[in-house]
């Protein structure tokens, strides 16, 4: 043990160490050193163990008495060696006079920003939490003011691109089609059909995101759009991120299309289709994966409209390739451009990462859809939902049965597809019971779903690659086990595969363990059963786990902010001003 007495014009306090017999050559008498430790509260006096110490050499502390920065860590690197390296190089730049200033001085001004170089100081180590502030601003303001740059830039060249033009007269006879419904378009499905109508009208290419939750109709919209197009001579395109969902699309768009003699072909595979001159001329819808971006040239002569539903579930490249095959060998053209997701995007990044696009909103769903009731079930009633899950099925109901993992993990403690499926063999004995997951062929997969949409067995043990587009009418209830692994938005996702047709729909939320889940995991999923609104849900988890949580993927193209926040709507609102001030 190592004892210390310590004093300051405040009084004094006893100091132990345990186990450091170094301490002694460190510590002199009389030296000034900093301490941070909590006060012993069994010692009779004033007493701290084993405090954080540091004895400045300098004119001012690195890691203590001051505003500390804290850094991300690799393995074999401490906060104390990477801090100490980190200020030794601020203080070599405080010396450089040409640190060169990377914004205009009239955006400096403009939006009251400090220089760069006072900024990369502060952000790491500031006098005062004004200096932070300023600093993160400033730092933050550039970062997003990159992508706005970009966004402005891509908004230019399209202006200057040709789309072709879909009349009026090609829009009034999409009425027929409309006509033909057995049921009324909502509001939101008329106001986006009439967003999309006065953008086809123009001279330039549409580049329109469709944003609606599940069961809003956002596929009977596109249908309508491309309905117009045809009519006006243009074929189109529509790419689904996997086989299931292309097969899904493909049923919607010949069950609605093929009646008023438009032919829609389905391409599923990397396979190449030989497309003769005689077929070529039928081709008029075609829909498909990205084996789309394989197929014979002469499939894209005259597309007048790409649709990409899901659109982040596609890599950057891989949507500009699509855009690239149609435009071979047409100087200045662009088809029409109609995106469209179900996963809730916070408005906050939709005007940030999407700010290229015109975005239409559709919130309202059919008066006939009911609210899918979620509820949080603790440990102690699992077994309870057990014979509650077995009512429902009795009563004709299917189950989707959801695990985060494929196989066993001792570092997650969660159950796996394949663990759940032998468990919930043994407590149904009686029900049938099929397992589903992302190593398993595609053939099989297909078969699989087949045979639950035709209500073979009653339930599908499976990963979330049912997440988008599977529709199962009667399939009402969906249990999700290690529901805190996922984020609010892949949940919400994954209530959308029940309650799409009539009839009362439930979805139950597992934790993996209680006793190992943070309190704040909890309130997430009591809020997350509480909320069935997705726009709410999404701002709700942007706050609280950020962009690539809430979207569920990296290839969409969305960058790793380190300063900015895509909570600071002020911020990105003056660099969308800023880009244009810089680009004219």
């Amino acid at each position: 043990m190592q004892k210390a007495k310590v004093s300051d014009q405040s009084g004094e306090i006893e100091v132990i160490w345990f186990n450091q017999p170094f301490l002694k050559d460190v510590m002199k008498e009389n030296q000034e050193v900093y301490l941070a430790a909590k006060l012993n509260p069994k010692a009779n006096h004033l007493q701290i163990s084993n405090p954080e110490y540091e004895i400045p050499r300098e004119k001012e502390a690195t890691h203590l008495a001051r505003i500390t920065p804290v850094y991300s860590l690799t393995e074999g690197i401490k906060q104390k060696w990477l801090r100490s390296k980190i200020k030794w190089l601020i203080d070599k730049i405080e010396y450089i006079n040409d640190l060169e200033e990377t914004l205009p001085k009239k955006i400096l001004e403009k939006f009251d920003l400090i220089k760069l170089k006072k900024a990369i100081r502060d952000i790491h180590f500031p006098k005062k939490q004004a200096g932070l502030k300023q600093s993160r601003k400033r730092l933050g303001f550039e970062e997003l003011l990159e992508i706005q740059i970009k966004l402005e830039e891509t908004r230019k060249i399209r202006k200057n691109k040709k789309g072709p033009k879909i009349s009026t007269k090609h829009w009034q006879k999409a009425e027929e089609l409309i006509e033909s419904l057995t049921f009324k378009l909502t509001k939101d499905q008329k106001k986006a059909l009439d967003n999309i109508q006065e953008d086809t009208e123009k001279k330039i290419p549409m580049y329109r995101l469709l944003h609606g939750d599940v069961g809003t109709g956002k596929t009977l919209v596109a249908i309508i759009t491309t309905y117009a197009t045809v009519k006006a001579g243009h074929k189109t395109a529509v790419m689904a991120p996997t086989t299931v969902l292309a097969n899904q699309l493909y049923k919607e768009f010949s069950k609605y299309l093929e009646p008023h003699n438009i032919d829609c072909k389905l391409f599923t595979s990397n396979k190449k289709v030989d497309i003769s001159q005689k077929s070529k001329k039928n081709l008029q819808v075609i829909i498909g994966t990205h084996s789309l971006l394989h197929q014979d040239p002469k499939l894209y002569s005259d597309i007048g409209l790409i649709i990409i539903d899901e659109q982040h579930r596609f890599g950057v490249e891989q949507r500009a390739n699509l855009v690239e095959l149609t435009t071979k060998g047409k100087s200045n053209y662009q088809p029409h451009y109609l995106m469209m997701t179900a996963t809730p995007i916070p408005r906050t990044m939709a005007i940030t990462f999407f700010g290229d696009m015109d975005l239409t909103l559709i919130k309202e769903k059919p008066t006939n859809k009911e609210i899918v009731e979620t509820f949080y079930v603790p440990q102690k009633k699992r077994d309870a939902s057990y014979n509650w899950v077995e009512e429902r099925i009795k009563e004709g109901n299917q189950v989707f049965w959801i695990c985060p993992l494929i196989e066993e993990s001792d570092k997650l403690q969660t159950k796996s597809v394949k663990q759940t499926h032998k468990e919930l063999k043994k407590i149904y004995p009686e029900l049938k019971i099929k397992l589903l997951h992302g190593q398993i062929k595609e053939e099989e997969k297909n078969k699989l779903l087949s045979d639950f949409n035709e209500q073979e067995f009653d339930i599908l043990v499976s990963t979330s690659v049912i997440e988008v587009g599977i529709d199962i009418p009667n399939a009402n209830l969906i249990v999700i086990e290690g529901a805190e692994r996922f984020g609010l938005a892949q949940l919400h996702q994954l209530r959308g595969r029940v309650g799409r047709h009539s009839g009362k729909a439930y979805c139950l939320l597992f934790a993996s363990d209680e006793k190992l889940i943070s309190q704040d995991a909890k309130k997430r999923l009591k809020y997350f059963a509480s909320e069935n609104d997705g726009l709410k849900i999404s701002e709700y988890d942007l706050e609280r786990r950020g962009p690539g949580e809430v979207y569920g993927t990296r290839q969409s193209g969305i960058p790793d902010l380190k300063i900015a926040k895509l909570t600071d709507i002020d911020l990105i609102v003056d660099t969308k001003k800023a880009a244009k001030m810089i680009l004219g």
